[in-house]
């Protein structure tokens, strides 16, 4: 069984310090620690690198370096070497530093591959220089009806096409699109109370969809391959691969894996989709069904979610829809033999979702949940579906990050306001 996380840094002394701060952090995941047994020189330290993670399978692979070797001149506090990174923890020597330092550039290093690009005409994910040091941020895309939204609900133009978006969460969020070669473009600033807000950056060249996915199909192929196998070495041992379905990007994308695995392994593949009557994802889900050729079961909470909204909106504090979905899904794991969830959570999403391991235990529904793609981007995810002919809804193009339920309380204005009044009200 791989491992999924492999640290490397310089010293006995610096691999104590990381291997307490991942024993905290980092109880229930598979990792190892190396040194480069007290290598001062950066070229040199690179070139053992380069040996200790070529035999190393692990998902994640982060050298750690402390300031007096990370090289002075480096542009930014994170690189990425082939499918590596290199990150400086900014104290002296890596054990200078606190844990939670150690940790958050542990995290740096996880997120510097899916957050580095290269701006050619067309954007190349996993290539280039890392576009954000934040490990909390994502790359996406914006193309087709997105212009017309963001001139909609802000006022502001933008001219029609496709854009790499860097997003980054807060309070509020906020995200930045860049055109084909890399200049800034537009930020958009999207508070959960309040208006929305947009500002122009510059002028720029947007890019078409069809040559963002040609120019990034071998990586593209790469992350899929990748997940697969690793889907396929940690479900091959149950019955059942349950696939919960909303008709969101990342249930997609794994839908796609868990019907080729299931297939290739002989296993059965159950896919559920809890229909709350709100759901922005009832369409794709039925497109879905009928382009990968699986039978979707439909589990109706409808007038179970109809009771709660009477008595009470859910709310960040109280998000009691979650368990109304859950307790959907169980009525169909309930029944089964020897099952293993497969969801589609991903780093980018939340901290919480990033430390936790990308094998876990299910609490709520007590099996077994592979998360297969959690080192992946949401421009990946989309950039994915796209080269396999899959739907995408169209609630992306016109603007949405995530999509759920049209009375999530994770909507911001943005998104309530691209749905409008009618929309929120009586269901997507």
């Amino acid at each position: 069984m791989r491992k999924q996380l492999h640290v490397v840094v310089r010293a006995r002394k610096d691999a104590s310090a990381v291997e307490a701060a991942l024993e905290r952090y980092y109880p229930d995941w598979e990792w190892e620690v190396d040194t480069v047994r007290g290598e001062r020189d950066f070229s040199w330290i690179i070139g053992m690198c380069r040996e200790l993670f070529e035999d190393s399978n692990a998902l994640w692979k982060v050298l750690l370096l402390g300031r007096r070797t990370y090289p002075r001149r480096a542009r930014s506090r994170a690189m990425v070497v082939e499918d590596w990174a290199v990150v400086n923890v900014g104290k002296a020597e890596v054990r200078n530093a606190r844990l939670a330092e150690i940790v958050d550039a542990i995290e740096l290093g996880r997120a510097a591959p899916r957050l580095s690009v290269a701006f050619r005409g067309v954007p190349e994910l996993r290539s280039g220089d890392v576009v954000v040091e934040d490990q909390d941020a994502d790359v996406f895309l914006r193309w087709g009806r997105f212009a017309e939204s963001v001139e909609e609900v802000t006022g502001v133009e933008l001219e029609p096409g496709a854009y790499l978006s860097v997003r980054k969460p807060g309070n509020p969020p906020e995200e930045v699109l860049y055109d084909g070669s890399g200049r800034p473009v537009l930020r958009l600033v999207t508070p959960d109370e309040g208006e929305p807000e947009a500002g122009r950056l510059g002028e720029g060249e947007p890019f078409e969809l069809e040559e963002f996915v040609k120019a990034n199909e071998e990586v593209l192929e790469e992350r899929f391959e990748e997940s697969r196998e690793f889907l396929r070495e940690h479900v091959e041992e149950y019955s059942e691969v349950v696939v919960p379905v909303s008709g969101g990007k990342d249930s997609a994308c794994c839908l796609a894996l868990g019907r080729e695995v299931a297939d290739e392994l002989g296993l059965d593949l159950v896919a559920v989709y809890v229909d709350t009557g709100f759901d922005l994802g009832r369409e794709v889900v039925d497109e879905l069904e009928e382009t990968l050729g699986v039978d979707i079961e439909r589990v109706d909470v409808s007038e179970a979610f109809r009771r709660g909204l009477k008595e009470k909106e859910p709310t960040p504090e109280d998000r009691w829809c979650t368990g109304v979905k859950v307790a959907g899904i169980r009525k169909v794991v309930s029944r089964l033999e020897d099952p293993v969830l497969v969801v589609g959570d991903r780093d980018a999403e939340s901290r919480r979702r990033r430390l936790r391991p990308p094998v876990h235990e299910n609490r709520m529904l007590e099996v077994p949940e592979v998360n297969p793609l959690k080192w992946w981007s949401g421009a990946e995810v989309l950039g994915t579906l796209f080269r396999l002919d899959l739907p995408v809804s169209e609630f992306y193009e016109r603007g949405f990050y995530r999509l759920g339920c049209s009375v999530c309380p994770s909507l911001t204005s943005w998104e309530r306001a691209l749905l409008g009044e009618e929309e929120t009200l009586q269901g997507g």
